[in-house]
């Protein structure tokens, strides 16, 4: 390769990958035909490839559907080039893993970038660049074919730029050629920013969501707008996407995941998008903590893992805080395990992390092998922001929208579901769009109207009861002295075992307990000075004492 000094120069320049290291790990072997950056298959073609794809597609479809086909596939590019530095060089500064699209774009002969501006903070989601490219591929190969260009003509880099940079962001990013060489320039100039920061009115953004991102084709509703981002198989992936880097860290690495979140966040698809990113070779079945499918899985596994060509399997344990102590064992020897190669475990919980250490019936060593590197699915209150996509992927999702048109969301009914309180998450959210669907006075959109119907048909909130507040209830009890909080707590559980006729399974379902949890606490109960035996006797109503449930 020949270079001049000042090239010398620029082939260090910059943060991890450089230049130089970007061609140290490219590899020329004409003997098996193949170029590879990392190990990763490389093509070298003519420059006027891209434009021969540009002319066949402008003239069997049209200019307008050739440019989103480009940004389309630039896009993808984009992000699966993101990820190939991740994955080439792990121990990278996110901000040098961020940059090197720049170093990449030059390096495999597409343009030379020159920095304007370059303004992110990660944490914050904020972003804004301002970049030349200079000696651009698609602007050459254009002017030389067609001569001078009316509008800019760099689709497939613009769309590359988007989809590279929306990897290291919670938002999309999206790039606008501002000018461009094929049109006489000097440069070609492009701005990025994140989705929110063009704003909704924005013409170009508004075609990127629509049709760049979008799945479902069709001529746009001129009152009516919805961003089309994900198609049905993709929807664990949205509902994932403020985790989703984290989760990449725990599949790569093959530590146990424990994925917590409130209920109906997503603990389910966060298992399945994880399963997908571990290995597509196995099925995957979610099994719950108490179910005897589980020890048997646990034992199955405990005798075949070990060293394999195929990926180990990955286990999906649901409620693992409800996990009984002989499985805890079961699992805990299957993860630490010396020899062999244990299979990764996705552990579910609608409790906090740390919340699994105060548990005085869930092994401590377990609790430390599970909590390596936890994800907490945030509630969809925390994420309303992004309710505009999940309506759309839930429609595409929805039985019969298969072959059938998809309803679009009105702008009045998406704002009205962001100011909606859901506390059932997502699966209130499904609920409510696809009641909302079925009510639609016109089976293709969906208004606030039609929203403000779905909910009625569940009515009110009925206004709490003060005579059912446990306090009031119970209040003179405990300041005459005649009750204690532990008292109450052996009356409590002494009462469910009777309500149950003393099996301790069904009790501990009457209080939302696990088993383990409800035999710790009736044993401790059992230790502990009757404050207040009088009314735990009568209400315990089971002398016989507890049987196995």
């Amino acid at each position: 390769m020949k270079t001049d000094s000042a090239q010398n120069d620029l082939l260090t320049r910059g943060g991890r990958p450089t230049l130089r290291d970007l061609l140290d790990r490219l590899e020329f072997n004409p003997a098996k035909g193949s170029i590879t950056l990392n190990g990763e298959r490389m093509l070298l073609t003519r420059a006027s490839f891209g434009s021969d794809i540009r002319d066949q597609l402008t003239r069997r479809y049209s200019e307008h559907e050739a440019m989103v086909l480009m940004l389309r596939l630039g896009f993808r590019s984009g992000r699966e080039d993101a990820e190939f530095i991740r994955q080439s060089w792990p121990t990278l500064d996110p901000g040098d893993a961020f940059t090197a699209g720049t170093r990449l774009h030059m390096v495999t002969g597409t343009v030379k970038v020159e920095t304007l501006s370059n303004d992110f903070d990660f944490d914050s989601d904020r972003f804004s660049g301002d970049f030349l490219w200079h000696e651009s591929v698609e602007a050459g190969a254009y002017h030389k074919r067609h001569g001078r260009a009316t509008r800019p003509v760099c689709w497939l880099q613009t769309g590359y730029a988007a989809g590279y940079a929306s990897v290291f962001f919670r938002k999309l990013v999206i790039y606008k050629e501002i000018s461009c060489s094929a049109m006489g320039h000097k440069a070609c100039r492009v701005v990025g920013k994140t989705v929110d920061a063009w704003g909704p009115g924005d013409p170009f953004v508004q075609m990127f969501l629509d049709e760049v991102l979008g799945t479902v084709p069709g001529p746009a509703q001129p009152a009516v707008h919805v961003q089309r981002l994900r198609a049905p198989e993709d929807l664990d992936a949205l509902i994932v996407e403020p985790v989703r880097e984290r989760l990449l860290i725990v599949a790569r690495s093959g530590a146990p995941a424990l994925i917590t979140g409130p209920a109906g966040a997503g603990l389910r698809s966060a298992a399945r998008w994880l399963h997908r990113q571990h290995s597509a070779e196995t099925a995957l079945s979610i099994v719950h903590a108490q179910s005897a499918e589980l020890a048997e899985r646990l034992t199955s596994l405990r005798q075949t893992h070990g060293p394999r060509r195929a990926p180990a399997p990955l286990l999906a344990i649901s409620d693992i805080d409800a996990l009984p102590v002989d499985r805890q064992a079961m699992l805990l020897d299957l993860l630490t395990a010396r020899k062999g190669r244990p299979p990764q475990v996705a552990a579910l919980s609608n409790c906090r992390p740390e919340s699994l250490f105060n548990r005085p019936d869930f092994l401590p060593e377990l609790a430390y092998a599970l909590t390596v590197l936890p994800v907490a699915l945030p509630p969809l209150g925390d994420r309303r922001a992004d309710i505009p996509a999940l309506v759309q992927a839930l429609l595409l999702a929805m039985p019969g929208s298969d072959g059938g048109k998809v309803p679009v969301v009105s702008d009045e009914a998406l704002a009205l579901l962001g100011r909606i309180d859901l506390p059932g998450n997502i699966p209130q959210l499904r609920m409510l769009i696809h009641r909302a669907a079925l009510l639609a006075e016109t089976p293709t959109t969906i208004t606030a109207r039609d929203l403000a119907s779905a909910q009625a048909v569940t009515g009110p909130a009925s206004a709490p009861d003060p005579a059912g507040d446990p306090w009031a209830l119970l209040r003179s009890r405990f300041t005459d002295g005649q009750l204690t909080l532990d008292s109450l707590n052996a009356a409590l559980l002494r009462g469910a075992l009777g309500e149950a006729e003393g099996n301790v399974a069904a009790g501990a379902r009457l209080l939302g307990l696990s088993r383990p949890q409800m035999a710790y606490r009736l044993a401790q109960a059992d230790r502990s000075p009757r404050e207040g035996a009088g009314t735990s006797d009568q209400q315990g109503g089971a002398s016989e004492g507890p049987r196995a449930g």
